[in-house]
């Protein structure tokens, strides 16, 4: 028996396809909320509609081309997942500052969370910010080398070279987030 080889995941179109899915699921829950007409599998026809005329595309001109980042290279914005990607935000945001403004610099801490859980603060030290995030939040930002331990002090948590040039591609590209994140082009 031949097996039809397996095509390769983009990781590009699987960004594209959970924003889209977030996207049905906000609007599900927002018109639901305040009482407006909800047609969410309408929206969901829709995509998968859209993701079955994209196969149908790759199936007659072939899937495009993966391209496998090497380690150290700044990662794609919207390839982080999306909790980690809402906290590195805020703490590249009040760490490494945007466009002309100073970096204020700043870890994060170990803490325990208001549910009782391990966690981490983002500590600013010039100014006070208190937001806790769990661990398993801050944990895949780890994985993918985006956050290291501090140099100084190996309990406590940096932004790494890796996760400062992905911040600073994020705002050559335009840095408008969450905005951004529905416009992926297909790479």
């Amino acid at each position: 028996m031949n097996r039809r080889p397996r095509p390769s995941s983009d990781p590009y179109r699987k960004a594209r396809f959970r924003e889209i899915a977030r996207e049905i699921v906000a609007k599900d829950r927002y018109n639901r909320k305040y009482g407006l007409s909800v047609d969410t599998a309408g929206a969901v026809a829709n995509a998968l509609e859209r993701a079955y005329r994209e196969g149908l595309h790759d199936g007659e001109h072939g899937p495009a081309p993966v391209a496998k980042q090497p380690d150290s290279a700044p990662i794609e914005w919207a390839l982080i997942p999306p909790r980690p990607r809402d906290a590195f935000w805020t703490i590249c945001l009040f760490t490494l500052s945007r466009g002309n403004g100073p970096a204020l610099g700043g870890r994060l801490v170990p803490a325990i969370t208001e549910r009782g859980t391990p966690g981490w603060m983002l500590d600013l030290q010039q100014r006070p910010y208190e937001k806790l995030y769990g661990d398993r939040t801050i944990a895949p930002l780890l994985q993918l080398g985006l956050i290291e331990e501090a140099s100084d002090d190996p309990a406590h948590r940096v932004v790494s070279r890796r996760g400062t040039e992905t911040w600073s591609q994020f705002l050559e590209r335009g840095g408008q987030y969450p905005d951004d994140l529905t416009n992926l082009q297909r790479r």
